[in-house]
């Protein structure tokens, strides 16, 4: 397998350089060339320095999402929020309706993703203004602080 495409994701995407904010890890989704069709699942994770890193076989926009909905992880919905893999597969903010049950799904501590969601379908486009991503952060810590 070889590396055609890397993206930063999870909450250190959002969060590094906020007053506060201390990162226990970073997380990685890397789309695979030559994915070995022996492999079953789409994905393969590993810790690797310091970091949870995702390799996915890659896919198209519906392989994508038919793949996180089938998985029954809701967590796997995160890399949805990242503008940059989001563009990689034409990702659209009107395609969130397909992951609304995933989104819907997920524990108290990742509550700040919804929320994230939530403000780019209300702003049309993947992007934040400052007091979204300090409410986001807000909601991120208050559920660690339990």
């Amino acid at each position: 397998m070889k590396e055609k495409v890397k993206f930063n994701m999870g909450s250190s995407y959002f969060f590094e350089g906020l007053e506060g904010y201390k990162a226990k890890d970073h997380d990685e989704l890397c789309i695979m060339e030559g994915f070995s069709e022996r492999i079953k699942s789409n994905v393969l994770n590993m810790k690797l320095n310091g970091n949870d890193v995702f390799f996915f076989r890659d896919m198209d926009k519906d392989g994508f999402i038919n793949d996180t909905i089938s998985c029954k992880v809701p967590m796997r919905v995160g890399k949805f929020l990242i503008p940059e893999f989001c563009k990689y597969i034409n990702f659209k903010v009107e395609d969130y309706e397909r992951l609304k049950e995933c989104f819907d799904a997920l524990d108290e501590k990742h509550q700040y993703e919804k929320l994230i969601r939530d403000y780019y379908i209300e702003n049309g486009d993947f992007t934040l203004t400052d007091e979204q991503r300090k409410n986001a952060y807000e909601l991120y810590k208050k559920e660690r602080d339990k």
